[in-house]
C-alpha cells in the first residue's frame, strides 16, 4: 500500500536535489564527466525528474525519526497557529498557498515569453527559408534522416548564436551580423535540425515546466542548466560519430562562431529561454562540450571503473530514498498530558467469549480487538468474571 504524505514529498525534493548536486559535481571533473559520457548524466538526470512523480512511501519503508531539535522546528511549521479571520493557518499552509501562486505567475510569464519571442521573429527577422544555399543544405539532411523539410530560416539582428526555435514548424535563427562560409553553414544547419529530429524543444520545455513547479528550489535552476549541456553534448556526439575529420570541421566551426560572437551582442533573455543553442554563451559550457568531443583516449577499463562508483552512488541514493523515510517525532507538552499511552499501570485486558479483548485503560472502555500485537507486553488479562488469566 502506498502513502503519501510530507515526508514523502521532502524526500522526494531531498532525493532529486542530491543527484542534481552530483551531477553538478561530475561537471566540475572534467575527466569523470567524460567518462560518465553525456548518456549516462541523461540517465541520471531522468531518475532525479521521475523520483519527483513518485513521492510515495512503501509498506516496507522504514521510518528514521529526526533529532528533537528538527522534530520541534517541523511541528513548529505545520502546525497552524496563525490567526486570519476566522481560521488558523500554518506556516506551511501559507508557504503552500505562496508555492501555487509562484507557480501560477511563472507559467503565465513563460507562455507570455513563448508568444512574445514568435511575434518577435516574425516582426525583426528576414526570412531566407526559399534560398537556394539553405534548402539545398536543408533538404540534403533531411533525406539523410527521411524527414521533411519543414525549417524556416530566418536572421536576425543582434544575435551571437544560432537558435532553433518551434516544435511543428522550427525557425532556425541565425545572426544577420555575422557572415558564415557555406563549410560553416553545413554545420550550423545539421546542428540545429539535430535538435529537431532528437526533440530537445520538447525535453527542454518539460523541464523549464518543471523548474517552473519548484521554482524556490535552487537546485532546478542547476538542473535546467544541466540539461542544456548534456542535450548540446549528445547533438555534438551525433553529428561527428567519433569521425576525425568530422571532428575536425566541426570543432572548428563552433570556435568560428565563437570568435565571432565575442563582438556582438547576447540574445535576449526570452530566446535564450525558449529555444535550444548551437553553443552557450557561457565560455565554461563551450570548453566542456569540447572536451567531451575531443578528449576520448581513456581507457575502457578506467570508464567502467568510474561507471561502477556513479552507478553505486546514484543507485544507493535513489534506492534509499524509498527504503527509509525521515520523519518528525514530536509531541507538544500540553498535548501529551492529555493523551493516555497504554502501559501494564494504566491498561487492562478483557477477554469476552468470542475470544475478542475489551481494551480499558484507566477504567474506562477503548475498544475491542482480535490482537494484543499492537499494544505494550506486560498488561494483565482477565476474563468476565473478573478472573486474572495472564498477561500478553
Amino acid at each position: 500500500m502506498l502513502h503519501f504524505s510530507f515526508s514523502t514529498i521532502f524526500m522526494a525534493l531531498l532525493t532529486s536535489s542530491l543527484l542534481v548536486c552530483l551531477i553538478a559535481f561530475i561537471f566540475l571533473h572534467n575527466k569523470t564527466m567524460v567518462c560518465a559520457g553525456y548518456q549516462l548524466l541523461g540517465v541520471f538526470i531522468g531518475l532525479a525528474v521521475i523520483r519527483l512523480f513518485v513521492p510515495v512511501e512503501f509498506t516496507f519503508t522504514e521510518n528514521v525519526l529526526f533529532s528533537q531539535m528538527l522534530s520541534e522546528a517541523i511541528f513548529f511549521f505545520r502546525h497552524p497557529q496563525i490567526q486570519i479571520l476566522n481560521a488558523e493557518f500554518s506556516v506551511w499552509n501559507l508557504f503552500e498557498a505562496i508555492w501555487v501562486i509562484g507557480i501560477i505567475f511563472n507559467l503565465i510569464r513563460y507562455v507570455h515569453q513563448y508568444f512574445f519571442t514568435k511575434n518577435y521573429l516574425l516582426k525583426y527577422g528576414t526570412e531566407h527559408t526559399g534560398e537556394a544555399v539553405y534548402k539545398t543544405i536543408l533538404d540534403n539532411i533531411c533525406r539523410q534522416y527521411n524527414r521533411e523539410n519543414n525549417f524556416r530560416v530566418v536572421d536576425l539582428p543582434n544575435m551571437d548564436i544560432p537558435i532553433i526555435f518551434g516544435m511543428k514548424n522550427p525557425y532556425i535563427i541565425l545572426p544577420a551580423d555575422i557572415p558564415v562560409p557555406n563549410d560553416k553553414l553545413y554545420y550550423i544547419l545539421y546542428h540545429e535540425a539535430m535538435h529537431h529530429f532528437y526533440h530537445d524543444f520538447l525535453i527542454k520545455g518539460f523541464i523549464r515546466i518543471l523548474s517552473i513547479i519548484y521554482w524556490w528550489n535552487p537546485a532546478f535552476i542547476v538542473l535546467y542548466k544541466q540539461i542544456d549541456t548534456i542535450l548540446e553534448m549528445r547533438i555534438d556526439k551525433k553529428i561527428t560519430n567519433n569521425e576525425f575529420e568530422i571532428t575536425d570541421s566541426y570543432a572548428k566551426c563552433l570556435l568560428y562562431m565563437k570568435r565571432n560572437a565575442i563582438n556582438h551582442s547576447s540574445p535576449s533573455s526570452f530566446l535564450k529561454k525558449n529555444s535550444c543553442y548551437l553553443m552557450q554563451s557561457r565560455n565554461k559550457d563551450l570548453k566542456k562540450r569540447f572536451y567531451m568531443l575531443l578528449r576520448d583516449d581513456y581507457t575502457i577499463s578506467k570508464k567502467i571503473f568510474i561507471n561502477i562508483i556513479l552507478i553505486a552512488i546514484v543507485a544507493g541514493i535513489y534506492v534509499s530514498s524509498y527504503l527509509f523515510v525521515l520523519e518528525a517525532d514530536y509531541c507538544p507538552p500540553q498535548i501529551r498530558e492529555n493523551v493516555f499511552v497504554p502501559n501494564s499501570e494504566n491498561t487492562y485486558f478483557i477477554e469476552n467469549n468470542s475470544s475478542n479483548y475489551e481494551v480499558y485503560i484507566n477504567g474506562f472502555y477503548i475498544e475491542t480487538i482480535d490482537s494484543l500485537d499492537s499494544y505494550p507486553n506486560g498488561i494483565k488479562i482477565y476474563n468476565k468474571k473478573g478472573d486474572f488469566i495472564n498477561e500478553n
